[in-house]
């Protein structure tokens, strides 16, 4: 039972999904009530999602979402036509996608190096995370 557990936790599906117990349900059809062992949800009694245990968003917000990303692309790329090519991986949590890059030979990321920066990601709550979102 200990390995079916472990494989389990570590193949869980990870990020937001839709707060709505009906769709949460057709995402894991063996959910009664409690935890999911597919995705991140926790269904309470009387069939209501508990936010506080689950990784979830409202419908509103994944359109907040879906419209933020696609501005953040425009932006990106209108960056990258004008020349704009600047090396710049994120820094969260003592982390960075150098660790685990497979280019580093070629882009030579080095914050030591006169002009490269990373791009350091506050650590926000998903409250704070979409009131920056609404804002911008």
């Amino acid at each position: 039972m200990e390995l079916e557990d472990e494989i389990k936790k570590r193949f869980k599906m990870k990020g937001l999904v839709l707060a709505d117990v009906k769709v949460v349900r057709m995402m894991d059809k063996t959910l009664e009530n409690g935890y999911s062992d597919m995705i991140p949800v926790y269904v309470g009694k009387e069939d209501k999602i508990s936010e506080k245990s689950s990784s979830i968003a409202t419908k509103e917000q994944f359109e907040l979402l879906q419209k933020y990303i696609v501005k953040t692309i425009k932006d990106i790329s209108k960056e990258i036509l004008s020349g704009n090519i600047d090396i710049k991986p994120y820094y969260k949590d003592k982390k960075t996608p150098c660790e685990y890059c497979e280019y580093k030979a070629i882009c030579q990321f080095d914050k030591n190096k006169f002009g490269n920066e990373y791009k350091y990601v506050p650590d926000l709550n998903k409250e704070e995370i979409f009131e920056k979102i609404r804002k911008e």
